[in-house]
């Protein structure tokens, strides 16, 4: 009698996407047995060049106002002459390819650094996943996390007109999220708040189901884990507000 091989199962990375969105659970236990992450990276990159255009007019008015008051009012720009000031302001408003590359670059860096934290927790909770299975997990997430969010961004930004946004606080402000109720108060607060999102949450969430299902940790280190991704990032935004801040552009 003859026992017959055990078929490999084979990736089907766009259904892996669907199911990170809609059944996380059965999307990680398939990502531990046949990690995928191709269509991942082309869907989440796809969806922030197209929230990436879509805000561009937005950005791009906000940019001007930010560069009006640094003029004005930053230590950079005292001994620069009034044609200068006028140069400055009016690039501020004009369109930048190298923003299409940035966005690039930093779904990566975002991807790799949520992996690193998520290999830690892996670590601590004696788990039983891997860098490269938990880079494929990451790059899912940054689908509905990142993808998502620039869409909503830059739908949010077109219904409601370039006209609305004066700084970059007004652009993440717009996300529902906890950055509504901030928005007023200090910059860097309004900052930190505005990264608390639907999405982040979302992603919070998603992380967690990570470690849980892939690297079979406890549910207090999935949680905590997941919680440390999310105040790290509301951290760094605050970092980026109040150096803005300093330089006279806020």
């Amino acid at each position: 009698m003859t026992v017959s091989a055990p078929v490999a199962e084979k990736p089907n990375g766009l259904s892996t996407v669907v199911n990170t969105i809609a059944a996380p659970n059965e999307a990680f236990e398939t990502l531990s047995r046949v990690p995928t992450w191709g269509w991942a990276c082309v869907i989440a990159l796809i969806l922030l060049l197209v929230g990436t255009f879509l805000q561009g007019p937005a950005s791009r008015h906000a940019g001007v106002a930010m560069m009006q008051h640094a003029v004005t009012n930053s230590s950079i720009f005292a001994n620069m002459s009034a044609e200068k000031k006028q140069e400055a302001v009016a690039n501020a408003g004009k369109p930048n390819a190298s923003s299409y590359v940035v966005v690039a670059i930093m779904l990566f860096v975002a991807v790799f650094f949520n992996t690193l934290f998520m290999l830690i927790g892996n670590a601590i909770g004696r788990g039983q996943a891997d860098f490269k299975r938990l880079w494929c997990g990451s790059m899912n997430i940054a689908v509905p996390t990142l993808g998502l969010s620039a869409i909503a961004l830059g739908l949010i930004t077109t219904i409601r007109g370039a006209d609305s946004f004066n700084s970059t606080s007004d652009l993440y402000a717009a996300v529902p999220g906890l950055g509504m109720l901030f928005h007023n108060g200090s910059p860097v607060l309004a900052a930190f708040f505005s990264a608390i999102t639907v999405f982040s949450l979302w992603g919070w969430f998603l992380n967690a189901t990570m470690l849980r299902v892939m690297a079979k940790t406890s549910a207090g280190v999935a949680y905590t884990m997941a919680t440390i991704v999310l105040l790290l990032g509301a951290f760094v935004a605050a970092g980026f507000a109040s150096f803005a801040r300093g330089m006279g552009f806020a």
